[in-house]
């Protein structure tokens, strides 16, 4: 690829020019196939408009679920933080929360599985993080798994 000059100065010398799939021509390919499907099939869109139904749908779960403390929702990646007590903000489970300290959590993850739903759950925090093509029925269908869920840090609220 390069005359023998230019070689030889890298015999001694590192040649830093990344990695293995750093913009490796097979990769950029499939990126950009990616990126077309986003645009054809309106993933994007989508993603805005259900993301604009999750929150709709989670404050009215607010309504419901004392335990919910906030929501924080961006497109289709959310978080429902659980709290104690929602004056002092209080988490169900603290920061870095030792095994002790994840009674309440652990026990909401442990349902959300069993009803069939593999989300994130981390320290006070379920994570929301559906696909791009969700549809509403399958959102609420979701919604309805975290709120049967919630009843049980629900009874941990003051």
């Amino acid at each position: 690829m390069v005359s023998d000059k230019i070689a030889a100065r890298f015999d001694e010398q590192v040649l830093w020019l990344g990695l293995t799939y750093s913009a490796h021509p097979v990769s950029c390919a499939a990126a950009l196939e990616v990126l077309k499907i986003y645009e054809d099939e309106n993933m994007i869109v989508n993603a805005a408009e259900m993301g604009k139904y999750i929150d709709r749908r989670v404050k009215e779960m607010q309504g419901v679920h004392p335990s919910i403390g906030d929501f924080r929702n961006t497109g289709l990646l959310g978080c429902i933080e659980l709290v104690k007590n929602r004056e002092t903000k209080e988490p169900m489970a603290p920061y870095n929360a030792e095994a002790k300290d994840m009674i309440v959590m652990n026990e909401v993850a442990t349902c959300l599985r069993k009803l069939g739903m593999y989300t994130f759950v981390r320290w006070n925090y379920v994570f929301i993080a559906p696909p791009l093509c969700i549809t509403t029925e399958q959102i609420d269908e979701g919604l309805s798994i975290i709120a049967e869920a919630l009843k049980i840090a629900d009874d941990y609220f003051y």
